[in-house]
């Protein structure tokens, strides 16, 4: 008899249960914007992810964003890409959705991607706040390589003044063919950005040394 009971008692819960446990796609959505609200972004993705599966191929362009976003605060940088990856697709901030796409492939240490990323995103998007960034970006990464390797030559240079004087012309042309080598990087970067301080400057130095 009493296990009759029980069993006719869960027997009455379950629908309750089961109606408490389904949430439409846009309650998932609006509980993950809370969740970001109260900056608890791992719960958000959570519910955004619940919601984009839901929708399916009718998804909400703007919580494919929010998931983006989410994913990168919380650090899933996979994750994170899927979603910007997804809402390049849906040409929902595309331009933003690039550059994250980028910084999170340049910390990752992945720099050929990420310059293929951003010379893509360069090439289509040209104005507005995004345009700037990536062109920043681009023109930053290309005097970061151009410099390394400037400096490499400089210090090459600069052990002539302890070298005899017959190790003098090896010296000088090893330095040269790194000031060669860095040359390319600087002239990407201003094909870039033209007025990039850094990149005008590593070339004067360029040019003085290649004489």
């Amino acid at each position: 008899m009493k296990l009759s009971v029980k069993i006719l008692l869960m027997a009455a819960f379950m629908p309750f249960a089961a109606m408490a446990q389904e949430k439409t796609a846009d309650e998932f959505k609006n509980e993950g914007n809370e969740f970001v609200r109260n900056k608890n972004y791992k719960a958000a993705l959570a519910s955004f992810e619940q919601a984009i599966e839901l929708w399916g191929d009718s998804v909400d362009q703007a919580t494919v964003y929010n998931a983006a976003d989410c994913a990168r605060r919380t650090k899933q940088f996979d994750t994170a890409i899927k979603y910007y990856q997804k809402s390049v697709e849906l040409n929902y901030k595309a331009d933003f959705s690039t550059y994250y796409i980028a910084d999170i492939l340049g910390d990752q240490g992945k720099d050929e991607e990420m310059e293929a990323v951003l010379v893509d995103g360069f090439a289509k998007y040209k104005i507005g706040k995004a345009a700037g960034v990536i062109k920043k970006s681009l023109a930053g990464y290309y005097v970061k390589k151009g410099a390394a390797i400037y400096n490499e030559g400089n210090n090459i240079l600069g052990t002539s003044a302890t070298a005899k004087p017959e190790e003098y012309a090896s010296i000088t042309a090893k330095a040269k063919e790194k000031f060669t080598e860095a040359k390319p990087w600087i002239e990407k970067a201003l094909e870039v950005d033209a007025t990039n301080a850094n990149a005008l400057k590593v070339m004067e130095g360029l040019n003085e040394q290649l004489k």
